[in-house]
């Protein structure tokens, strides 16, 4: 591995490591409301907090949620 190589993985490295470490905006669910249940599926509404630490907005419409069930 020549030297421009060594150069390029050590940034590489590095990048990754302090994105890794950057704070990340994060969503909290506040409250549910469930409207409707049947056999397979259910529907509600949810109040979520999003919690972004940057100086930029998050455009709301570019967020993807995912519901996790145990089960």
């Amino acid at each position: 591995m020549d030297l421009v190589d060594k150069a390029k993985n050590y940034v590489s490295e590095k990048v990754a490591e302090k994105v890794a470490e950057m704070e990340k905006p994060e969503a909290t669910i506040m409250e549910v409301d469930v409207k409707k249940v049947s056999f397979d599926s259910i529907s509600y509404h949810a109040k979520v907090s999003v919690t972004n630490p940057y100086h930029v907005p998050i455009p709301i419409m570019e967020i993807t949620y995912v519901v996790k069930s145990a089960g």
